[in-house]
């Protein structure tokens, strides 16, 4: 078999089958191609080469392209939709803590812990005037340390009396003891179909 060596393919005309055998396609969807205006047919029906090749290539990037930003722009949107899922299921688990009383909003705390400081403080600032009577008979120190440790004591005591419902904003909803656990059960009966 000879082969021909060409130098120069300006200009040269095939025909749909040689296009199509170049393209790895079939004549007719060369003709969709030509009809759907991303190659140029000659009048003859024939095929100007390099042209023809040049467009092709130029529309298999243009697919490419718009194939590979379709599947970025729904990965984005697929992670988008996952990270605002993952919010919403956070947001609605911080809600539920504070419902359940597990967990305290930073207001609540601060204003419990501003009047139990602020009472605590005023009882200690009061603490001199209302020993200094009674410790003014007293000569012995022992005596007069156990009257200050009592008094002091008994101002931390309230410290002591920690209450964790106090804490509680307006989203506590108070259940009974085992109630989250029957909950639980319920749902495991009902989905059981029990």
């Amino acid at each position: 078999m000879s082969q021909k060596r060409l130098n120069n393919l300006d200009g040269l005309v095939v025909t749909s089958g040689v296009i199509a055998k170049m393209f790895g396609l079939s004549t007719r969807r060369i003709r969709q191609l030509a009809e759907e205006g991303i190659i140029d047919k000659l009048k003859n029906g024939s095929y100007e080469l390099i042209p023809t090749v040049q467009k092709y290539i130029l529309h298999l990037k243009t697919a490419a392209e718009v194939t590979k930003s379709d599947v970025m722009e729904k990965e984005d949107y697929w992670l988008e939709k996952t990270l605002h899922e993952r919010t919403k299921r956070e947001i609605a688990e911080l809600e539920l803590a504070k419902m359940r009383g597990t967990m305290h909003k930073a207001e609540d705390v601060e204003a419990v812990m501003t009047d139990m400081l602020g009472r605590m403080r005023a009882k200690l600032l009061a603490m001199p005037s209302k020993m200094a009577p009674m410790l003014i008979a007293r000569n012995e120190i022992s005596v007069i340390q156990d009257m200050l440790e009592e008094e002091i004591f008994n101002i931390l005591k309230e410290l002591s009396d920690y209450e964790p419902g106090l804490f509680h904003g307006d989203e506590y909803i108070e259940l009974d003891e085992g109630e989250d656990e029957d909950s639980e059960e319920d749902d495991t009966d009902e989905e059981s179909g029990e």
